[in-house]
């Protein structure tokens, strides 16, 4: 390795390199688990590229995020003594620091995608190292699937080696063919942990400002890594912490520019406080830390697969991700970390974060495998992704005219996947080709793809598409816009109109101009006005205009800029449109008349859910109306009362009263509706009458509303049956969950069992029953029944049922399953 050499400091993971390197060059994989601080982002792949294990091939890192990316290819290009993009390089979206000479590149996941898209055997490339793998993003776990298939069918020399500090690594290793584990010790001095003894009734960002107050009182010299769950806590913790504190605060996440960035990483003051998001969490180390303040939240991207945007919902963090945030104070000196939630609430957390592909939308992924001619169900998945998600994606891309109707890419499809933006914005720049306005079409596909540049609380948004894009070149216009988001949008739109350039496919061009294409896109944000001011969308859902729209007199307009929140769905910019734009067709419509208690037909002209015209059927049209006649009828089920319609089983109720139960006694775990009204909507779409509805699989409907974490929390904690001494298993009642639980055994089935059992810390409510199956005693007090009243107990049914079993000692007696015969 001509001109390298590690000159970096000796870090705690190079005790197991030489086991590392002998196990991927023997079985071509391996799993690490290392804690941070140890250097495996670092060292470790210095380390195989010096060895030759790569031969003449390159040594890719993979990292979840571009500032982990960037920080991780500085540092080795520095520790290497390499000149960056020479030898030792990196790439992000928007920067390539490598080369063709290039031997070790650090990229984001992403970026190991489009190169498959080019190169789908990645020739060349004979090292790949996961790291951080325990985020589970999707762009990760496709890695993992494509690589597998690629070592395992095509290029046996291809090595992989997944890295993280809390990943389970039995599983990853199972499916890389019996991988070798390796485990890494850290230099980590003691962590003392503190929980809060209750949840206050305040806002985060002030119980961070006291956190950090008083772990700065108790602790001396070292910084202070305080965790938020996004820019806007970090910036209202920032400022309560401006007026308490004569020390540096400052903010560390994604959104920061890159000297902002290092300037958290490498404080120069003897103490700072850095209020960071998990983006501190993993892969990047900030030195001399001290203490930790956790308050436990992170955002968690989600998607309206209806209208095609994308949020990020608030959730509590993993138990492992508080135990590595916790670590991040041992790095130098005993530390201490404050969690402001409470030892109960911790014991609900899910033990590690869930796959994106569970919660996120796959077009783009499904998209990619079609262009590779790849089918995602022909992969071998660490997990999975649902079908269901599968389903919408190829759905979406077939309305896009991406897939055909057999599931197979189109010549539209493949202009899709070459544009690194969803395809429904992808849909929109070919459309703006196609109808001569690309540059505006690029203008407003980046607007959309991006971060709203006006999207922060209080800033004055322009309502207008036109005032939104003339503001992106305009500075003059852009009234109060994040102007580092803006910047980004340029960066998008020019890099599409270079590549929409060279598409050689286009479709046919929209009626419309620029409206007509984002039409294409979106169609399910076309949307009606109504006389109270809000809004009526294509798919059948309200949502309210964030400030009176520049629509002039037209009722009909497109959402340009959509926000998903608690409070529903705000419009942040629309533009008009008329039925020219849209042509809608005329159709035939069957709807439920509540009066006459039966299914009308008319002949409607309708975009999606909003009805613009509407006239009588004909004759001609009952017959092929007749199936969704009986859709509708079906619905009538709603009025007619859920739980009437459904009539849900003891397993229906069961379920039902353990998830009330939990929401009872855990409030703070988010938990789905499960009601009958909820069910009643999910089993709808595959039933024709009343009895298709009396005999769904109610079960399966609450299991599928059921995120992972809950379902893992029901399965530990809250037991649909318990073991006793006597070797059965005694149903547990939870009845409607508003009070505890009820177990009924027999006295002799519960002789030995000393202390009452307990779900979620409660001890449930003990009947102990007489052979006559009737309670002699009713307690949740166990230990104190057997030492109380049980000798008066067994003096009134030892003579009424001598057949059975009474010691005097029932805490040592054998429990019976069953009367002893008479010999």
């Amino acid at each position: 390795m001509s001109g390298l050499r590690w000159s970096g400091p000796a870090l705690p993971v190079e005790g197991v390199v030489p086991a590392l390197i002998d196990g991927l060059a023997a079985h071509g994989s391996a799993v690490l688990v290392a804690p941070p601080g140890s250097g495996k982002t670092t060292r470790v792949p210095a380390a195989l590229l010096l060895a030759g294990l790569a031969g003449d091939g390159q040594v890719v890192v993979l990292q979840p995020r571009r500032l982990a990316a960037r920080r991780a290819g500085h540092t080795l290009a520095r520790w290497l003594g390499a000149r960056p993009g020479d030898a030792v390089g990196w790439r992000v979206r928007f920067e390539n620091r490598s080369s063709p000479a290039t031997r070790l590149v650090v990229m984001t996941e992403g970026m190991l995608t489009r190169q498959l898209q080019s190169d789908p055997f990645l020739d060349g490339v004979n090292i790949v190292i996961l790291d951080e793998f325990h985020e589970r993003g999707v762009h990760a776990d496709l890695a993992l699937a494509v690589l597998r298939r690629l070592q395992a069918e095509l290029r046996p020399e291809l090595k992989i080696l997944v890295m993280s500090a809390t990943l389970d690594p039995e599983p990853v290793a199972a499916f890389l063919g019996g991988a070798p584990v390796l485990r890494a010790e850290g230099r980590c001095f003691p962590v003392t942990v503190r929980h809060r003894s209750q949840r206050p009734a305040r806002r985060i960002e002030e119980e961070v400002a006291d956190g950090v107050v008083e772990l700065l009182g108790e602790t001396e010299g070292g910084h202070l890594l305080a965790f938020l769950p996004g820019v806007g806590e970090i910036e209202r913790t920032r400022a309560l912490l401006a007026a308490r504190l004569d020390l540096p605060v400052v903010p560390l996440h994604g959104r920061l520019p890159l000297a902002a960035q290092d300037a958290a990483l490498q404080p120069t003051a003897p103490r700072t406080v850095v209020l960071a998001t998990n983006i501190a969490e993993t892969s990047v180390t900030l030195p001399g830390v001290r203490a930790v303040v956790d308050a436990g939240l992170e955002r968690v991207p989600e998607h309206d697969f209806a209208l095609g945007i994308d949020s990020l919902r608030t959730l509590p963090t993993s138990v492992a991700s508080a135990d590595q945030r916790a670590g991040r104070a041992g790095g130098t000196g005993p530390g201490l970390a404050r969690r402001l939630w409470t030892p109960a609430a911790h014991l609900l957390r899910p033990a590690s974060q869930a796959p994106e592909l569970e919660r996120v939308d796959l077009t783009e992924l499904v998209l990619f495998l079609a262009d590779l001619g790849e089918a995602p169900e022909g992969l071998d998945w660490l997990d999975a992704p649902p079908a269901s998600s599968l389903g919408r994606a190829r759905q979406l891309l077939r309305e896009l005219g991406a897939l055909d109707a057999d599931g197979e890419i189109t010549a539209l499809g493949r202009g899709l996947a070459s544009l690194p933006v969803h395809p429904r914005l992808g849909r929109v720049v070919m459309a703006g080709a196609a109808a001569g306005v690309l540059d505006r079409a690029t203008t407003a596909a980046a607007l959309m793809a991006e971060r709203d540049p006006w999207g922060a609380p209080g800033v004055a948004a322009p309502a207008a598409l036109a005032q939104r894009m003339a503001a992106v070149d305009d500075p003059r216009q852009a009234r109060g816009g994040d102007r580092r988001a803006l910047a980004r949008v340029r960066q998008v739109r020019d890099q599409l109109r270079r590549l929409a350039g060279r598409l050689d496919t286009l479709p046919p061009a929209p009626r419309g101009g620029l409206l007509g294409a984002l039409v294409a896109g979106f169609p399910e944000r076309v949307g009606l006005r109504t006389d109270t001011g809000e809004a009526r969308l294509a798919t059948g859902g309200r949502a309210r205009f964030q400030q009176p729209p520049p629509l002039g007199s037209a009722r009909c307009f497109l959402a340009v800029a959509l926000h998903s929140g608690p409070r529903g769905i705000r419009i942040g910019a629309a533009a008009p449109l008329d039925d020219a734009q849209l042509a809608p067709d005329w159709s035939v419509a069957v709807r439920w008349d509540p009066e006459a208690q039966r299914v009308r037909l008319s002949r409607e002209r309708r975009w999606g859910a909003l009805v613009f015209e509407r006239r009588p059927a004909r004759a001609e049209d009952r017959g092929p109306a007749a199936p969704a006649g009986a859709r509708v009828w079906a619905a009538a089920a709603r009025r007619a009362g859920a739980a009437v319609v459904l009539r849900p089983g003891p397993a229906v109720r069961g379920l039902q009263g353990r998830l009330a139960l939990l929401a009872r006694l855990r409030p703070d775990h988010p938990l789905p509706d499960v009601s009958c009204d909820a069910l009643l909507d999910d089993v709808l779409g595959a039933c024709r009458s009343f009895s298709d509805l009396a005999g769904a699989d109610l079960v399966g409907a609450i299991q599928r509303r059921l995120d992972h974490a809950t379902r893992a929390l029901l399965a530990r904690a809250l037991p649909v049956r318990i073991a006793v001494p006597s070797g059965s298993e005694i149903a547990l009642d939870y009845g409607d969950g508003s009070g505890p639980p009820v177990l009924a055994a027999r006295i002799q089935q519960l002789f030995g069992l000393r202390e009452t059992p307990r779900v979620l810390g409660e001890p449930v409510v003990v009947h102990l029953l007489a052979p006559n199956q009737r309670p002699a005693q009713v307690t949740r007090d166990l230990a104190g029944f057997w030492t109380g009243s049980y000798q008066e107990v067994r003096k009134q049914l030892r003579g009424r049922y001598p057949k059975h079993s009474w010691p005097e000692d029932p805490l040592t007696a054998v429990a019976e399953n069953r009367p002893r015969r008479r010999r």
